[in-house]
């Protein structure tokens, strides 16, 4: 089967584990030949929902199924900051010393 349809990129993969309510999924493990399947299934149907395949080189992430309503929570809003230059990095460094001091 191929899989590349239901690959997302890691941000997009937390999003998604975020959402399902704990109680409600089974979370399986398996490696061979140097290659770890990390499945995420439901509780109530037992359908395979997302999965995080790790190799020696890399990591995979796919997303199958949508989760049932009653299996999901609410997303947790996440802050994303991105700093492209030395400069925006030592002036956010700079606030986090201060509000630090101020604490």
């Amino acid at each position: 089967m191929d899989d590349s349809i239901y690959e997302v990129t890691r941000k997009e993969y937390v999003g998604f584990v975020n959402q399902i309510n704990p109680d409600c999924r089974i979370v399986e493990n398996e490696s061979e030949n140097g290659i770890t399947h990390s499945r995420i299934l439901s509780k109530n149907t037992g359908v395979i929902l997302c999965e995080r395949v790790t190799t020696e080189d890399e990591e995979k992430y796919y997303v199958y199924e949508m989760p049932q309503v009653e299996e999901r929570i609410a997303p947790k809003p996440i802050l994303h900051l991105e700093l492209e230059t030395i400069d925006e990095v030592q002036a956010f460094v700079d606030m986090l010393a201060k509000i630090r001091k101020d604490n």
